[in-house]
């Protein structure tokens, strides 16, 4: 961290590839869509790098970096013409997956996928960075400036509504 504070862009790629994934969840929990994340996600980690001189405590370069992220998704969506598309048109599978007749447990995965893309923001969010990028309590908790507690919470919340949500769907 000291040495991209000094300007090193080698130490600075070391952080990019740390957090890029993470980025991108917050980013894609905010905007609901493809198209605009690569710039976004480009942008936020030019913005934390122009501004690391600025940073007093560098143990909360993620949660500044996400924050940065946070505002850049949000200055997105307030843009004219652009408005958030629905997080169940967005295909939250991973790139370059093969297309094959799905299983059943492909089938309820891709309906887990959609209902994630439904889940209230906040709990969304969570639900990215627990499950799709790993990412540990307090680890989710440091970026988003939030508690250990918070943070499972709200996954306990994302939890029930989604078991509810496949519940019901599997009823009908």
């Amino acid at each position: 961290m000291q040495q991209s504070i000094l300007g090193s862009r080698e130490a600075f790629g070391l952080l990019v590839v740390r957090y890029s994934r993470s980025v991108r969840a917050v980013c894609l929990a905010r905007i609901g869509r493809r198209s605009d994340l690569d710039d976004l996600v480009q942008e936020a980690f030019l913005r934390a790098y122009q501004g690391l001189s600025r940073l007093e405590d560098v143990s909360r370069f993620g949660a500044y970096l996400h924050r940065i992220a946070h505002n850049l998704s949000v200055d997105c969506l307030r843009r004219p013409g652009l408005e958030a598309v629905a997080m169940e048109d967005v295909d939250l599978a991973s790139p370059g997956e093969p297309t094959k007749a799905l299983d059943v447990r492909e089938e309820r995965l891709e309906k887990l996928r959609r209902q994630v893309g439904r889940l209230p923001l906040a709990l969304r969010e969570a639900v990215l960075l627990f499950y799709f990028e790993q990412k540990s309590l307090g680890a989710i908790g440091a970026l988003l400036g939030i508690t250990e507690a918070a943070v499972n919470q709200r996954l306990h919340r994302a939890r029930v509504q989604l078991r509810q949500i496949l519940g019901e769907q599997e009823a009908s």
